[in-house]
């Protein structure tokens, strides 16, 4: 097949690191990729660093001159099929869809209510509560939309060795026999931090060699100055260490003793996914798709959203219990490989992409 993978995203997140994992897998079956980036999106400049071809656009959809060219390209290419991720992509593919009588597929990375989804010739959904709401808001009808979990890049996923990860850990200033936790992600008020951080009195009482991560950007400032005012007067703020954006943040995850993932709301739990392939107990909150991943009491533990108390308990579960740890691990370690990996996951895409290929009868003039 000849694809073309549309992600309009700027930054490295969830879907845009879903996608390029998504066309080197594809690529390697013998597929030919073709990405239709944003100007200076990282994802267009990793995919240009790694050979694959890159058209850039704006993505603009009115007025149709930029569709009309992105058309001509695409069909001039012999593009097989279009596949959409984050919103200005899949409005632009539903339209090209039209234009250039090209099918198209659109990965739902989240949920939100918009015009364009029922539109598509199929939906991928990354979880099962993404699908239902995509059935129940945006009018997408059942045999158009089917559930393909996201996946890691399990292949360079791994445990470190523990020479590495004493330096990893050496960093944040955490010695050996530190419990190390942490959560991976932007920080912004969706993703929890601050709750974790509300948990950690409790949890120094139990473990008080217990230190935070946080690994991410910071996307929202205020909330990060709320973060830092409330640990100052709890009194935990020298246990918690800011690393900022990292870029090996896979290498940073397999160097926690506890990853935590304390969001308000997520389709899907990409961090707990990386952690769980890098040998590293869970404790997330369930919301979204997360109990679709983690197996409580096997690969980790959920606990409600907004319960400092509760996240406490679970993390200090572990931290009192090394043999816990390492059996969590193991198991979600063979989690991942069973059912999140790149090769499982990449074959029922595989499929779903060929599924929608048809003569192309219905071509607007371009």
């Amino acid at each position: 097949m000849k694809i073309m993978q549309i992600a309009s995203g700027l930054d490295a997140n969830g879907a845009t690191t879903h996608c390029l994992l998504l066309a080197r897998e594809l690529a390697e079956r013998g597929h030919e990729i073709v990405f239709l980036c944003r100007p200076e999106s990282w994802i267009g400049e990793q995919a240009d660093a790694e050979g694959f071809e890159v058209i850039l656009s704006d993505l603009r959809r009115w007025p149709a001159d930029e569709l009309r060219r992105i058309s001509r390209l695409a069909q001039g290419r012999g593009i097989d099929v279009l596949h959409t991720h984050m919103s200005r992509a899949h409005s632009f593919g539903v339209l090209l869809r039209w234009m250039a009588g090209i099918p198209c597929v659109a990965t739902a990375h989240s949920c939100r209510v918009q015009f364009h989804w029922m539109f598509n010739d199929l939906v991928i959904a990354v979880s099962e509560r993404t699908r239902r709401f995509h059935e129940s808001y945006n009018l997408v009808q059942p045999h158009r939309i089917q559930t393909i979990h996201s996946f890691v890049d399990d292949r360079s996923i791994d445990r470190l060795p523990d020479e590495e990860r004493r330096q990893v850990r050496a960093s944040f200033g955490a010695k050996d026999e530190d419990l190390l936790v942490g959560i991976a992600g932007p920080v912004c008020p969706r993703k929890g931090q601050i709750h974790m951080v509300h948990a950690m009195p409790r949890l120094l009482d139990r473990a008080p060699n217990a230190r935070l991560v946080l690994v991410g950007d910071v996307t929202a400032p205020d909330y990060a100055t709320r973060i830092r005012t409330d640990a100052e007067t709890l009194g935990v703020a020298a246990r918690i260490v800011w690393a900022g954006r990292r870029d090996d943040i896979s290498r940073i995850i397999s160097a926690f003793d506890v990853s935590v993932s304390p969001s308000l709301e997520e389709d899907f739990p990409q961090a707990a996914l990386e952690a769980m392939a890098a040998a590293v107990p869970v404790v997330a909150t369930d919301v979204g798709g997360a109990a679709e991943c983690v197996v409580p009491g096997e690969t980790g533990f959920l606990v409600p959203p907004h319960n400092p108390r509760a996240l406490a308990q679970a993390v200090a579960s572990l931290a009192t219990s090394p043999q816990a740890r390492e059996e969590m691990a193991a198991a979600g370690r063979l989690r991942i490989l069973c059912s999140f990996s790149a090769r499982s996951q990449t074959s029922g895409i595989e499929k779903a992409l060929s599924s929608v290929i048809r003569p192309r009868a219905y071509a607007r003039a371009a």
